[in-house]
C-alpha cells in the first residue's frame, strides 16, 4: 500500500490530461494559467486528492512541446507545467505523470520517437537501443527540470506522486519495464513508479520488481472487473490503481463498494474540464466529459457519484482548506511552501516482497 505520514493513503480524483499542453482551445497550445488554476480548484471542490495528467510529462513532436524534434528541447514548454505543479502543491493535490504514450495524439508518444528513428515497427521502441536511450534522455530532462516557483526539481517534489512509464503501453516487454523502471527509480528514488495497459492487468507490470503501482483502465466502469483486477494486483504485492474509468458509468452504489474495498488504492475518472477563458466551459466531446456541477441531470449525477467516492475513499482530513491566495508569481515560493503540507508519500516497501 501507499502510506502518508505512517497512515494508508487511498484516493480518488480525475484526469486533466491537457494541463501541460492543450488541444481544445486555439489548436495545440499551452493552456492559460486561468484554466489550469480553475481546473485544479474544481478537482478539489469535487474532493479529489490526486490528478493524473498526460501532458505534464508527455510532450513530443510539436513546436510548443517539451521535445519538438530529435535531440531538441524547448525550455518554454515547462512554463505551464511549472505552474501546474506549484498550484497543485498549494491545493494539496498529488500528481501522476506519464512520460510517453501508446497513442500518437497531439502531444506525441513513443510512436513519435519511433518515427524520428526510422523504426519500421513502432513496437521496436521497446527493443531498439537508440529508442531506449532517447526515452531515458527525455525522462532525465523532465525529471531534472527545476521549478522556479518551488525551487525543486520535479524528481524532488512530493507533489509528483508517481512517474508513470507511459499511458496505456499495450506492447511493453518485461525487459523494457525492468530497465526503464530501474532507471527512473534510480533517478527519482522517492517517487513510486507506475505503469499499465489500456485494459486488463499487464503481466510485465505485475511481475516487474521495478514497478510499484499497476494502472488499469476501464470503459465502462465495472466494479466486478475492478475487484478481480484488484485481487490479482495486490496478490503480487503491488498497489492497484484504476487510472482511468468512464465517468458516466459510476453509480453511487459502485462508489460505496470501491470505497469499502481497502485494496483499492486509487480511482481516477476520465475526465474533468473547467471553465473557458471567456465564458462557459471548455468543450471536449468524447462522451466522458465532466463539468462541475454538471450541464445535464445525468452529468450532475455523475459528478455527485465521483465526488462521493473521492470523499469516502480518501478522507477529508488529508485535504487542506482551499487557499485564498491569488495565482502564483515566481517570487511567491515561500508563501507556497507555507500553504503546502509538504509530506511525501512513502516509497513502497513491497519491492522487497516480490517473488
Amino acid at each position: 500500500m501507499l502510506t502518508l505520514q505512517g497512515e494508508p493513503f487511498r484516493f480518488a480524483g480525475t484526469n486533466l490530461y491537457w494541463l501541460g499542453l492543450d488541444e481544445n482551445v486555439r489548436g495545440t497550445d499551452h493552456p492559460t494559467y486561468f484554466r489550469i488554476d480553475d481546473a485544479l480548484k474544481t478537482a478539489r471542490i469535487m474532493n479529489a486528492s490526486v490528478v493524473r495528467s498526460h501532458t505534464l510529462g508527455t510532450s513530443l513532436g510539436c513546436a510548443p512541446c517539451i521535445q519538438p524534434g530529435p535531440g531538441e528541447f524547448n525550455n518554454d514548454a515547462f512554463a505551464p507545467i511549472d505552474y501546474t505543479i506549484a498550484r497543485a502543491r498549494a491545493y494539496g493535490l498529488r500528481l501522476i505523470v506519464p512520460l510517453t504514450d501508446q497513442w500518437g495524439y497531439y502531444h506525441g508518444g513513443y510512436p513519435t520517437t519511433a518515427k524520428w528513428l526510422g523504426l519500421k515497427d513502432p513496437e521496436d521502441f521497446y527493443t531498439d537501443p537508440r529508442a531506449k536511450a532517447a526515452y531515458k534522455e527525455y525522462s532525465r530532462q523532465v525529471l531534472n527540470h527545476r521549478n522556479p516557483y518551488t525551487g525543486l526539481r520535479y524528481k524532488d517534489d512530493p507533489t509528483v506522486m508517481s512517474w508513470e512509464l507511459g499511458n496505456e503501453l499495450n506492447g511493453m516487454t518485461r525487459d523494457w519495464v525492468d530497465e526503464m523502471g530501474a532507471y527512473l527509480g534510480k533517478l527519482a528514488p522517492r517517487q513510486p513508479i507506475s505503469v499499465g495497459r489500456q485494459q486488463g492487468v499487464d503481466t510485465a507490470a505485475l511481475t516487474s520488481p521495478e514497478v510499484d503501482i499497476v494502472d488499469v483502465h476501464y470503459y465502462p466502469s465495472s466494479v466486478l472487473t475492478m475487484a478481480a483486477a484488484t485481487a490479482r494486483v495486490t496478490g503480487r504485492g503491488k498497489v492497484y490503481l484504476a487510472g482511468e474509468h468512464g465517468s458516466d458509468s459510476l453509480t453511487a452504489a459502485d462508489a460505496l463498494a470501491l470505497a469499502d474495498d481497502p485494496n483499492v488504492t486509487g480511482v481516477l475518472s476520465w475526465s474533468l474540464f473547467g471553465h473557458a477563458d471567456d465564458h462557459g466551459y471548455v468543450r471536449h466531446d468524447d462522451g466522458f466529459t465532466l463539468h462541475y456541477p454538471g450541464d445535464t441531470a445525468a452529468m450532475r449525477t455523475d459528478v455527485l457519484a465521483n465526488a462521493a467516492l473521492a470523499k469516502m475513499i480518501g478522507g477529508q482530513r488529508r485535504l487542506p482548506a482551499l487557499p485564498v491566495t491569488p495565482p502564483l508569481k515566481r517570487t511567491g515560493r515561500h508563501d507556497l511552501d507555507r500553504l503546502h503540507h509538504g509530506h511525501r508519500l512513502t516509497r513502497l516497501t513491497c519491492r522487497a516482497q516480490q517473488p
